[in-house]
């Protein structure tokens, strides 16, 4: 019998929260390799284009250290808060949580454009990158 599998890359949604709701190390239960559950709100972003989400792994004298980058347009600005945290949703509904309650919280950089007339998208382009011992953590919402 011929199979076919195919597995579809992408993000299907993201959103953020606020860290100071999250329990103690995160990081930790995804070193054990438990799913975290959310259980503060999560606010939806909406998004345009294709947005991306990475994590690349370093080592770092003994240990190891992530990096997590996600990049998205959007048409709303986010609030101004020090521990804004992100869930990233994938198309085969696998969550990743990029935060957590202690420092440090995600970096989150905005570039506002207005675009030009011949079409060109007006909004907000959103960098955020988590540095931790394990970031993306995979999460339950």
């Amino acid at each position: 019998m011929r199979t076919s599998t195919q597995i579809l890359p992408g993000i299907k949604a993201i959103g953020w929260l606020d860290c100071q709701h999250l329990p103690r190390r995160v990081d930790l239960t995804a070193i054990c390799g438990m799913p975290l559950p959310i259980l503060t709100d999560i606010h939806p972003i909406p998004f345009f284009d294709e947005p991306t989400c990475e994590c690349k792994t370093k080592k770092d004298g003994a240990g190891y250290e992530d990096t997590a980058t996600l990049k998205f347009l959007t048409d709303k600005k986010l609030p101004r808060s020090a521990s804004l945290g992100f869930v990233v949703t994938d198309v085969n509904d696998n969550s990743y949580l990029l935060g957590s309650l202690e420092k440090p919280w995600p970096n989150v950089e905005c570039d506002s454009s207005t675009g030009i007339p011949s079409g060109d998208a007006a909004g907000y382009s959103y960098e955020i990158k988590h540095v931790s011992i394990k970031s993306m953590v995979p999460c339950m919402i």
